[in-house]
């Protein structure tokens, strides 16, 4: 029976690693007044492994492993029995728990390797910083420990979930044991706790946390859950000095989660009662009347008004010293723990934070078409199989009361856009990056960015793109029936816009149809200028199959995919329109 990377336990770890993760636990210690860990654990009862020991040792007679050269394999069974017995008896306990982990280590039992390795080496490295119990002898000795805490000699509580080699009379396990200190509001300000378990990976642990949370009545800021997956390979030390950094922050970053909710939950109940208070007159006004002027969706508004009230009641709100204070101490002891390098690093799933930052940037299209959200700067469009994004001036662009833009405008202006590899990019001349800008997209991979490529402008009409705004899929479609639009969830201005654009591609329908019936022979000399009339000039689109065989319905290849919001695309149509009004210069004739 041979080894693999799990034999390699002690040597694949960096010394360096190892003493900075050791002087890191040291110092949460200390900046935290965490007098010491009491760590409770089947495996740390070192009577319970006797036995394991033992019998281990006696199954591997017949093969002999000199792997284990710690005893002799050429002794009559009966005197290696008492051999291996006496080789117990005379060694300490961390000796012990040294051969019992050497026994693991050979036998590459990973499942069982990752159960041990805490308790058998822990008290190895942290020696009297650390109390290893088994679960009978908590129970024992319980009160004494809880005795010493206070404000100034915290302690950090390890619980296993499992104790299997040392189970308690009344079958309770760690999780029970770690419900009973927390729920003790007595002392549960003076303690941390976690709960160490191999039933789960570290990816896990929140999910576990938030598990245990529900199933035994845990607070969040009490506990977390720390993998013992931490604790192998090259992760050993600096892998659980990381559980234990997020066991002690967790105290601290749920505060905070609390404050700051506090300030919010009061701002939105303070603007939700500022807005009831406004007058129907103001009310009116403000939603109504000056959406309908400027040709702005009132709901719009409404949440533009939610934002502004929000945000000056939650400063308000924060004008009590009290209260910053509490949020400034919480921000402090967080970095004060952050700080302190641990040699390892955890997993951290950045999903969350990527979707907080993609709701930043974008509207995606099921909230941007399901709401017939007017068509806006910034709109993300997919003609044919090319994406490109809407550049026009907001103001430019928005419908007025009569379904009509001001000055009559319909033009807008469509750049391309492009994922390339961030490498490429890197390898673009000066002359190269003044002619595009980047767009950010956090669910592209970490090597490619999207970029707004400027010199493919394309200068077009507005009312093909229009139409995406009356269709819940955002596709550009109409239904050439149907000369109204009767809907009661489609903004008024939109309504009346419609009736221009059932006109307009009604006529182009007529062509279509007209071109259909020719029977002349150079007829197809005249298909661009019908399928790709002056409705569609500049766009790169094939109409030869919009219209419906029965001539009813058109659709165009044209999609509204996404919205880049508002400051980043006012910021990339700013850009857009320095790219436009650069200076030319002439060459200069005396190089070369």
């Amino acid at each position: 029976m041979g080894t693999t990377n799990t034999e390699n336990i002690a040597t694949t770890i960096d010394p360096r690693n190892e003493a900075q993760a050791k002087t890191a636990i040291l110092n949460f210690l200390t900046q935290l007044d965490i007098q010491k860990i009491v760590y409770v654990d089947d495996r740390c009862s070192i009577n319970e492994l006797k036995e394991a020991y033992v019998g281990k040792l006696k199954a591997h007679y017949e093969t002999k492993p000199t792997e284990l050269d710690f005893v002799d394999w050429e002794l009559a069974e009966q005197v290696f029995e008492r051999r291996i017995v006496s080789l117990w008896d005379s060694k300490n306990d961390e000796e012990r728990r040294d051969l019992y982990l050497k026994i693991l280590t050979f036998e590459n039992n990973t499942e069982e390797l990752e159960n041990s390795v805490a308790p058998l080496k822990l008290k190895t490295v942290l020696k009297e910083k650390i109390d290893l119990l088994s679960p009978v002898e908590w129970v024992a000795n319980k009160d004494t420990i809880i005795g010493t805490l206070n404000e100034n000699a915290k302690i950090l509580f390890l619980f296993d979930i499992e104790f299997g080699y040392a189970p308690l009379p009344d079958h309770r396990d760690g999780r029970d044991l770690a419900v009973e200190l927390l729920q003790d509001g007595n002392i549960s300000n003076f303690l941390y706790c976690g709960i160490f378990s191999h039933l789960f990976n570290i990816t896990e642990e929140y999910d576990k946390r938030s598990e245990y949370c529900l199933t035994h009545n845990l607070e969040k800021e009490k506990f977390y859950t720390i993998s013992k997956k931490r604790f192998q390979s090259d992760s050993y030390l600096p892998g659980l000095a990381e559980g234990i950094r997020n066991t002690l922050l967790i105290n601290e970053v749920e505060l905070l989660k609390k404050e700051a909710s506090k300030v919010l939950r009061s701002s939105f109940t303070k603007s939700l009662n500022e807005i009831n208070d406004l007058t129907p007159e103001s009310f009116n006004h403000i939603i109504q009347k000056s959406s309908k002027n400027e040709g702005v969706w009132e709901m719009a508004t409404l949440i533009r008004v939610s934002n502004i009230i929000t945000s000056h009641k939650a400063l308000n709100n924060l004008l009590s010293n009290n209260r910053r204070a509490r949020i400034n101490q919480s921000l402090e002891r967080i970095r004060l723990v952050e700080k302190i390098k641990t040699g390892g690093e955890t997993p951290f799933d950045k999903s969350q934070v990527l979707d907080l930052r993609k709701k930043e940037l974008y509207i995606n299209s099921d909230i941007q078409n399901q709401l017939h959200y007017p068509l806006s700067n910034g709109d993300i469009l997919k003609i044919q199989d090319n994406e490109y994004i809407l550049l026009v001036q907001p103001c430019n662009i928005a419908l007025r009361s009569n379904g009509i833009r001001d000055r009559k405008y319909n033009l807008g202006l469509l750049v391309e856009l492009e994922i390339i590899k961030r490498e490429d990019f890197t390898k673009y001349k000066k002359g190269q990056l003044a002619t595009l800008e980047i767009i950010e997209d956090v669910s592209l991979p970490a090597d490619s960015i999207k970029i707004a490529r400027f010199s493919t402008f394309q200068s077009v009409s507005l009312s093909p793109l229009d139409l995406t705004v009356f269709n819940k899929d955002g596709i550009a479609r109409i239904n050439l029936k149907e000369p109204e639009n009767t809907s009661n969830i489609i903004q008024e201005s939109w309504k009346k816009r419609y009736k221009f654009l059932h006109k307009e591609f009604a006529e182009f329908a007529e062509g279509i149809k007209t071109y259909n019936k020719l029977r002349i022979a150079n007829k197809s000399i005249l298909k661009k200028s019908i399928f790709n009339s002056s409705i569609f000039s500049g766009y790169r689109i094939d109409n030869e199959n919009s219209l419906s065989k029965r001539g009813t319905l058109l659709e165009l290849n044209i999609e509204r995919i996404a919205h880049y919001k508002s400051p980043y695309s006012d910021d990339l149509l700013q850009k857009f329109m320095l790219y436009l009004s650069r200076n030319a210069f002439e060459h200069d004739f005396t190089n070369g």
